[in-house]
């Protein structure tokens, strides 16, 4: 199943809650001006190394300003140079900024942490065309098992937990059904095992860094991950600062990542939110 959707990658950050003024990264470009494919390198020169080749009409997304030649993108995950030429930016190129409110906020870090601490998206970038349903499937178990570290029911040699949670979870961060047995996890019976018995790793959680405006009223969010690894609440680490939260978690890389997201006009209703892109940045 492939759902259509917009796509992101990382914006380029400002202090505080500004967001990159160049329209650049973030955009999405098109393969254009080519018969067959273009070649995605692992670096800015024509003779660089190649990683795959992105066919005439293929989707990606713009990492950074471009460099000579080259724009960095991302492209189903794989992040490389392509020279500018042969790309066509497609809108929305830039949002409008706003400073949401201090419950907006609270939200929004509740639901970008859905996301973090499952190492949802990995290094790659996640967009809802380029996913299938195996992907959401494993987010949606991944969360059970984080919210149930100390409840799963235990084997010698693996940890279960009941699914029948899976339909709902994946129809609340994304809107769409699943066929629910199509997982990395071995499932059986309406149970899915995982061998990780020596217990799970945080991913993080997430504050957030800036709010833009796009079209029809989608919003497109910077933010920066903190705890990976450490044991922390969701409601009492997603109230915290930006500052508060460099402070408690210094570390020498806090990664980085952005999302863009549906609200349904309702911004003050998390429960109606779809995420439509992501990526956390390594």
């Amino acid at each position: 199943m492939k759902i259509a959707g917009v796509f992101l990658c990382l914006l380029l950050l400002l202090t505080g809650f500004g967001l990159a003024d160049t329209g650049n990264a973030g955009d999405i470009g098109i393969v254009s001006n080519v018969n067959e494919y273009v070649t995605l390198r692992e670096t800015p020169r024509r003779k660089g190394w190649e990683i795959t080749r992105i066919p005439l009409g293929g989707k990606v997304i713009y990492l950074s300003e471009p460099e000579g030649d080259f724009s960095e993108v991302c492209y189903k995950g794989k992040i490389g140079y392509v020279l500018s030429e042969y790309l066509t930016r497609r809108e929305p190129e830039t949002g409008t900024a706003v400073t949401p409110d201090e419950g907006l906020v609270i939200r929004l870090n509740l639901f970008l942490t859905a996301f973090t601490d499952t190492w949802f998206g990995g290094n790659g970038a996640f967009t809802m065309e380029e996913y299938g349903e195996r992907d959401l499937v494993d987010f949606a178990v991944d969360t059970l098992f984080n919210r149930n570290r100390e409840y799963g029911e235990w084997g010698d040699y693996n940890v279960r937990i009941d699914g029948q949670e899976i339909p709902q979870i994946v129809d609340r961060y994304f809107g769409v059904s699943v066929n629910v047995t199509d997982t990395r996890y071995w499932y059986q019976g309406g149970y899915y095992y995982s061998q990780e018995t020596g217990g799970r790793s945080t991913g993080g959680f997430a504050i957030l860094d800036g709010v833009e405006v796009l079209e029809s009223g989608l919003y497109r969010v910077a933010f920066t991950v903190y705890g990976e690894g450490e044991s922390w609440k969701p409601e009492a680490v997603c109230t915290l600062s930006a500052s508060r939260a460099q402070s408690m978690y210094k570390v020498e890389h806090n990664r980085q990542g952005t999302a863009v997201i549906n609200m349904n006009g309702s911004p003050e209703n998390e429960e109606n939110w779809k995420l439509i892109s992501y990526i956390l940045y390594p």
